[in-house]
């Protein structure tokens, strides 16, 4: 009987330490590394209905971004420009963030829920977290779906996806909205890293002023390029 209670208290013990789904989920958004164009080189493919615009990115060079491509061709000086200008426009967009890490997550704290379960991953649905005030009403219309990996314990796939129409503006309706990020380690195994980014929205601007966008951009050829410390390896 007293093994019997042993065995008892210890497998008690190992439930009251087990990790609760929205520990896991934390964990495996923890483990994302965000910034990516502070230490990574990489190719970004992004296809639009306004063509295929192929792009390399490394923090060494004096401009990091270089467009190569669209559609094929070289680019014009303008094309160039415009897109150097848009990605510039992201990095103070993400400089704005001044708190990366409590903003790694987007869920909503107590709205996780496990749907699935294999032996590759956990699959959970849960309430997307408004940034501020003016999100709130715009979140409340999405819901959440979550794949973190359980081997390396990271977030494989988040997508977001309106429930009913969405109004984030006087006058503005989107009748869809569509998100898609996919995930995966780094080549050399020291990160994550996003790998590939869906969105489509369709709507109303002013009521008379259609919205239909649909757009993906996928990343690859990853290599670490400047180390944590801020010290740059030689160029190749």
């Amino acid at each position: 009987m007293k093994k019997l209670v042993a065995v008892l208290l210890i497998l008690a013990s190992g439930l009251t330490h087990a990790e609760t789904h929205e520990e896991i989920v934390q964990r495996a958004f923890d483990a994302v590394e965000t910034r990516i164009r502070d230490h990574w080189a990489f190719t970004r493919v992004e296809t639009t209905a306004d063509g295929v615009y192929v792009a390399t990115h490394d923090p060494r060079r004096e401009q990091p971004w270089e467009l190569l491509t669209v559609d094929g061709r070289e680019p014009s000086k303008d094309e160039r420009e415009e897109f150097v200008s848009e990605r510039e426009a992201e990095l103070g967009d993400d400089n704005d963030n001044e708190n990366e890490e409590e903003n790694r997550s987007m869920v909503s704290p107590g709205s996780v829920e496990l749907i699935d379960e294999t032996n590759e991953r956990w699959q959970f649905n849960f309430k997307p977290k408004a940034d501020s005030e003016e999100d709130q009403a715009f979140m409340e219309a999405v819901e959440g779906r979550l794949e973190v990996a359980k081997d390396g314990h990271y977030v494989r796939a988040v997508s977001l996806r309106n429930l009913e129409t969405i109004k984030p503006g006087k006058g503005t309706k989107l009748e869809v909205f569509d998100t898609r990020l996919e995930f995966a380690p780094s080549p050399d195994g020291s990160a994550v890293l996003p790998v590939f980014v869906y969105a489509k929205v369709k709507g109303r601007a002013l009521l008379v002023i259609g919205i239909d966008e649909e757009q993906t951009v996928q990343f690859s050829d990853y290599r670490r390029v400047i180390d944590q410390d801020g010290r740059p390896f030689p160029a190749l």
